[in-house]
């Protein structure tokens, strides 16, 4: 697996290039960026881990939530990378890289409830002030199976006690939840994680398209 990794989506976004073994190179991108911007980070990260296009095997590409600009910037790189070299692509939900992230024994708990009983962990993500996105994994799974997109309000009157939660949030969803007894969970850093991760993941030669998750 020589698998280029695209993240627009996220607070703290990547471009690495992966192997079984490790992150080879990789970049941060901390800011929109548009599509003329790009591809000279691309070849950057390419440059760093001694891979020219042609070594890439798998083209891997969080396809959302996040920003309008920056799902379509990120997804349509990905799309012509995998039409031009051929290679296969998956796209990645965000909720998913964030649970590949928690530390044991969360991790080891199964998307649909399985593992260690009584444990549990839920996947927030800020919309907009009154909005934002919810799922849920281990004994939470029940509550919110699939990326849920709900009001502040209504996820609030659904919301355990004590939960702890990993994601990305605005803080006045942080202190709300803060307020309710809830904790950020530990996530173990994304490089250490990144090459199992993807590795496990399944990759088609078809067209990725973004994921916006917005019902109303």
């Amino acid at each position: 697996m020589r698998c280029l990794f695209l993240d627009l989506a996220s607070h703290d976004g990547l471009l690495a290039c992966v192997t079984p073994d490790a992150v080879v190179a990789a970049g941060s991108v901390d800011h929109r960026i548009g599509d003329h911007e790009l591809p000279p980070l691309l070849e950057g990260c390419l440059h760093r881990a001694r891979w020219s296009y042609e070594d890439v095997s798998q083209v891997a590409c969080v396809v959302g939530p996040g920003g309008f600009m920056s799902l379509r910037v990120a997804v349509a790189c990905a799309n012509t990378l995998v039409h031009h070299l051929g290679v296969p692509g998956t796209g990645v939900h965000l909720s998913d890289l964030y649970f590949a992230r928690t530390a044991p024994p969360l991790s080891s708990l199964s998307h649909d409830g399985g593992g260690v009983g009584g444990e549990g962990i839920l996947w927030l993500h800020s919309t907009k002030k009154h909005e934002l996105f919810v799922r849920g994994f281990g004994e939470y799974v029940t509550l919110w199976p699939e990326p849920t997109h709900l009001s502040l309000d209504d996820f609030l009157g659904q919301l355990p006690e004590s939960i702890s939660w990993m994601g990305e949030l605005i803080p006045e969803h942080d202190a709300e939840i803060l307020k309710r007894g809830g904790k950020r969970a530990e996530l173990q850093a994304i490089a250490s994680v990144l090459p199992s991760f993807l590795g496990s993941l399944t990759y088609k030669k078809k067209t990725l398209e973004p994921w916006y998750g917005r019902t109303w």
